[in-house]
């Protein structure tokens, strides 16, 4: 259980283990942890936040996967500096891009979203093993950073029960309302990961020149018993964006 007088706690509604990324990245830029040096250990530390240990691990998570701190096994915990203009990684991780942006000190801010109808191509009848033809809700949301437009989100839906309407309604991203409209609810993805030119379309939403790269991921959204939900195509404009992923060595036995 985390601190009834959690420090945190108090600051906003956002998870707990947002508000810790914060703080600690605050207690980095400030310079109250200097590059190379050792974070407190991690009971000392939760402590210290108000959260359990649990917590402040998930939030140590996020914060390697940026590249701002490292951990050495046996050893401990650093603050290091990260390189490059990404701001976030970790795409092992499946969540809204607010939080991620709110992790990476950045502003998010939703641009424009647009609600329709449309009829399942071949392709998409193939990944929601659906007929072609099928009424689908399309749902095209833009999102900034930093004021910067950088993030164009593609989801189509089998429309049923009103679901178009409740999506037009529904005052958070896609992958929020998944978690917590759908039953039973969001549990994972299987994506594709491409690199490609930015066609008229996509430059138009991104503001960007036709032919930019872009890093386009196609992803099957799965419900936790394993029933397809959906299908979206996220496209991220390059400069804007640099994503970790954390790769760990397997110790292998000497035969």
């Amino acid at each position: 259980m985390e601190n009834k007088s959690n420090p945190l706690a108090i600051r906003d509604r956002r998870p707990l283990y947002i508000q810790a990324i914060e703080a600690i990245t605050e207690k980095i830029e400030s310079g109250d942890l200097a590059p190379g040096s050792q974070l407190p250990p991690e009971d000392e530390l939760a402590s210290s936040l108000g959260i359990s240990r649990s917590t402040l691990r998930e939030a140590l998570s996020h914060l390697e996967t940026h590249g701002l701190i490292a951990r050495r096994q046996g050893i401990g915990t650093f603050v290091s500096t990260p390189s490059g203009p990404g701001f976030f990684g970790g795409l092992e991780r499946l969540e809204p891009f607010q939080y991620l942006a709110t992790a990476a000190g950045k502003a998010h801010s939703p641009v424009e979203k647009t609600v329709s109808m449309v009829h399942a191509n071949e392709e998409i009848a193939s990944i929601l093993n659906t007929n072609p033809g099928t009424e689908l809700v399309r749902i095209q949301t833009i999102e900034a950073i930093d004021d910067v437009r950088c993030m164009y989100f593609d989801d189509h839906f089998i429309n049923t029960g009103g679901l178009d309407q409740i999506l037009a309604d529904f005052d958070g991203s896609v992958l929020t309302y998944m978690f917590e409209e759908c039953h039973p609810p969001l549990s994972h993805t299987r994506s594709e990961i491409f690199a490609i030119a930015a066609d008229d379309d996509i430059a138009a939403k991104l503001d960007i020149p036709v032919g930019k790269p872009v890093f386009n991921m196609v992803e099957t959204y799965f419900a936790s018993n394993g029933k397809i939900l959906g299908v979206g195509y996220i496209y991220f404009v390059t400069d804007r964006f640099r994503f970790y992923v954390t790769r760990r060595a397997v110790q292998r036995r000497t035969p």
